[in-house]
């Protein structure tokens, strides 16, 4: 039985940073809403003074929202994965490949 704590608590411990770090790093409760917050800073950083105005004004009207925007951008790249568990998986393919995310939400705008 002991042998199999110290693997059961890694495994824990893995899972537990996998979900708790976008939420902590973004200041969300919902890992959806830090896929946005994520998605809105990857954006901006790109562009001039005009993309700062956009992500700004984009933050306020995130911030009304439930994080809908997010939910159906990762139920559509992933159909058959629970939301929460697909927004996570996204934001940390953002965190890996930068590009990515800003890829991805422009080749959905067209």
């Amino acid at each position: 039985m002991r042998k199999m704590l110290i693997p059961v608590t890694l495994v824990a411990i893995v899972v537990a940073v996998f979900f708790a770090y976008p939420l902590v790093n973004e200041g969300t409760k919902s890992s959806c809403k830090a896929l946005e917050r994520r998605a809105l800073t990857l954006v901006s950083r790109d562009g001039g003074p005009e993309s700062l105005i956009i992500a700004a004004l984009a933050r306020q009207l995130l911030r009304q929202g439930k994080a809908r925007i997010a939910a159906e951008f990762s139920r559509q790249r992933n159909p058959d994965v629970p939301v929460t568990l697909s927004c996570t998986i996204n934001y940390w393919h953002s965190l890996f490949d930068r590009d990515w995310l800003a890829a991805a939400i422009q080749e959905g705008l067209n």
